[in-house]
């Protein structure tokens, strides 16, 4: 009994750690929201308060937002949380937050009953609530955290189900069906990983015949639902991300050109030093994943053959093969964001071998040194990422977080007295800000939009709406009127036809100090 209760206390720990990394200063690290979390969040405002998407749309299976067609797990899950406390960026991150230090609490019961280990199931625990992989895409609102959550969730409550708690199969696969409709990834490893491990646990599910009903009227609701919006298979996203005839040409061919892609995730470089190197996706100076994680997985991988786990095996090893797919046939290079689903079984397997390590030596004295050798080198590791994370990654690379539009939204707030304002499109999207920040009600939204018609690739959505108008002006031939603004960048300031008659009533920097936007208006008469 005092064994389970040690168990328990562990894990609770290790969930209080989780949290504590992900809830951190949640709305300053990374340094600003980017524009798929303002989306997101904007997009749950207006779900949680008129119970339509900002298109007007009522309760819509997917939404339209930037024409990328988002997925509605994340944004309905917000939109509860902002219902009840409100839009602030705290609140819509605590959302991912939640369910990434809920996924450490689920990867216990996970590796605990596919390896049939405690030991491995707090240290699958631990390992993911350190993990640069999983702290990442906790702190912001992305899709694919859920995705990983709701997959872990489903084979977690599906290995305890089959142990005589039928009630929790239905649960797994309403999750896998969530996990499905978290994000595009999903499409390809969540129904081939639920089909191996239905198989392979066939004859026990067959006995559970009630419960198997319920799971089964499950799927067919998420199926109905495929059916009413086919839009929730990604074709938008897919040709967003399609390669190019210039790059299937230079690969030699589609097929080479994704078999080089899909080889690159397994590269020690990617996985173990230097990471994704989109900026958005990490911090670029660690791996996905621990170097010690490397040593592990490969004790974890032997360990597994060696006791002849081969549920576990099998599980694990189609689960890590499928994962870079989605990445693959869309990006020239590994895409942490689209292989999100790597993380599932390297830390199942660098548990397994670190418990296996663990549990090869006989005496408890020389156990307990291991297992500080262990932690003390993964600790070092997590120091030295929680040191960067916090302190460099959110100076360094706060552009690529559209840092600068909040305090531009906050400038219009502030000094509303301007008849209209002209903000430049640099960074993409910049309309969906002053939605969110404003707060703006989706009956005035409506009343006077308008979007772009162009299919421009700058992703422009909307052209206008209110007082503000976004991009589609001749920047350099800026005329100075007063009472109008506009938001440039300093490229274009200093070039202006009329620099001479503009004055700088707002001059927005980086957290490095350097120019970020100017906000420009005429001479008074």
């Amino acid at each position: 009994m005092w064994k389970d209760k040690l168990i328990y206390i562990t894990l609770f720990l290790i969930v209080i750690l989780a949290g504590f990394l992900r809830f951190y200063k949640l709305d300053q690290i990374p340094a600003s929201l980017n524009w798929d979390e303002v989306a997101a969040g904007y997009n749950a405002y207006t779900i949680a308060n008129w119970g339509a998407d900002e298109y007007g749309n009522k309760f819509p299976i997917t939404f339209t937002s930037f024409g990328d067609d988002k997925h509605p797990v994340h944004i309905y899950l917000t939109a509860v949380i902002v219902k009840i406390f409100g839009l602030s960026d705290f609140n819509i991150r605590s959302v991912s937050a939640v369910i990434g230090t809920l996924s450490v609490f689920a990867f216990f019961f996970l590796a605990r009953e596919l390896f049939k280990s405690d030991l491995a199931g707090l240290l699958a625990s631990l390992f993911l609530a350190v993990s640069p992989y999983h702290i990442h895409f906790s702190r912001g609102l992305w899709e694919n955290n859920f995705a990983l959550f709701f997959l872990v969730t489903g084979l977690s409550t599906f290995y305890v189900g089959l142990l005589n708690k039928n009630y929790l199969l239905p649960i797994s696969f309403l999750s896998f069906g969530l996990s499905f409709f978290s994000y595009h990834s999903a499409k390809v490893v969540v129904p081939i990983v639920v089909i191996l491990v239905c198989i392979l646990n066939i004859k026990s599910l067959l006995q559970k015949r009630v419960a198997l009903t319920f799971s089964v009227l499950i799927i067919l609701f998420f199926g109905i639902l495929i059916i009413k919006d086919t839009r929730i298979l990604g074709f938008a996203r897919i040709n967003q991300t399609k390669f190019s005839d210039e790059q299937i040409k230079n690969a030699g061919g589609k097929l080479k050109l994704i078999a080089s892609n899909y080889i690159k995730h397994f590269n020690y470089q990617y996985l173990f030093v230097s990471g994704d190197q989109g900026p958005r996706a990490s911090v670029k100076v660690v791996g996905q994943f621990y170097k010690i994680d490397l040593i592990l997985l490969m004790v974890g991988l032997l360990a597994l053959i060696l006791r002849k786990k081969w549920q576990a095996l099998s599980v694990i090893l189609l689960w890590l093969f499928l994962s870079p797919i989605p990445s693959s046939v869309s990006s020239i290079d590994p895409s942490a964001i689209r292989g999100i689903f790597m993380i599932g079984p390297i830390i199942l397997l660098s548990a397994f071998g670190a418990s296996a390590l663990i549990q090869t030596f006989k005496y408890k004295i020389v156990q307990i040194l291991v297992a500080i050798l262990i932690l003390v080198y993964l600790g070092k590791e997590v120091i030295y990422y929680l040191n960067y994370y916090s302190k460099v990654y959110p100076v360094k690379e706060a552009i690529e977080w559209q840092y600068g539009m909040k305090e531009i939204v906050e400038y219009a707030k502030d000094n509303d007295n301007f008849q209209k304002m002209y903000v430049d499109n640099i960074r993409q999207q910049p309309y969906i800000y002053f939605l969110y920040y404003q707060k703006v009600a989706l009956p005035e939204l409506l009343k006077t939009v308008k979007y772009d018609r162009s299919n421009s690739k700058s992703f422009n959505t909307i052209l206008s709406f209110g007082r503000y108008q976004f991009g589609s002006w001749n920047i350099i031939d800026s005329y100075p009127s007063e009472g109008i603004l506009y938001v440039i960048t300093p490229s274009y300031y200093t070039g202006l036809r009329f620099a001479q008659q503009f004055d700088v009533v707002k001059q927005i920097k980086y957290p490095n100090k350097t120019d970020a936007f100017y906000i420009v208006t005429g001479h008074a008469q």
